[in-house]
Order: structure tokens, then C-alpha cells, then sequence
């Protein structure tokens, strides 16, 4: 996901409903995210009614400790199993 304004001022961020429903089958879904070895933990949200999914709750806290501005580019790797994980690749606006 393009981070937007929005994006880093509220405690969530948006992606496709899509996505949620193809592994999550609508139900919200503790996770953890991993960047750089690190892990936090997270929760995916779906709003299906709205096409609308978030990761929340864990959100706010990833994008502060990784000094996430708007334009840099965030892309979610899902390792499935038991405790899924989103592995967090950054892409840097203008780098």
C-alpha cells in the first residue's frame, strides 16, 4: 500500500477487502507483523458491507518505530500458519 495522510494518522491503514476474505474468510485475525526481524503484534479487521479491510491495533506503533512518511510504500508478505505473520517490506518515497 502507497501510504497516504490518513494512513499515518490514525491507528489503521487500509488494503483490499479482497485479500481478507480470500485467507481470512471475513473472521478478524490477530497477527503479528515482522520488519527487520522484529515482530509486533497486530489485528486485521473486515468491513465487507464498505469493501474495506484494516490492520489495526499494532498499526500506529509500526509506523512510528519505523519512521513511516507519506508516499513510502508498504507491502505485506502473509506467512499462513497457526499465528500468521505480515512480513513488512518498506519502500522509501523518493529512494
Amino acid at each position: 500500500m502507497k501510504l497516504v495522510k490518513s494512513n499515518l494518522q490514525r491507528s489503521r491503514a487500509n488494503f483490499k477487502a479482497s485479500f481478507y476474505i480470500k485467507y481470512f474468510e471475513n473472521k478478524e485475525q490477530n497477527v503479528e507483523i515482522r520488519y527487520q526481524g522484529k515482530l509486533g503484534p497486530a489485528k486485521l479487521l473486515c468491513y465487507p458491507a464498505a469493501a474495506a479491510a484494516y490492520v489495526s491495533n499494532g498499526w500506529r506503533p509500526f509506523s512510528l518505530e519505523n519512521g513511516l512518511k507519506v508516499g513510502d510504500v508498504c507491502v505485506f508478505e502473509l506467512i499462513n500458519g497457526e499465528n500468521p505473520v505480515l512480513d513488512a517490506h518498506i519502500y522509501r518515497a523518493g529512494g
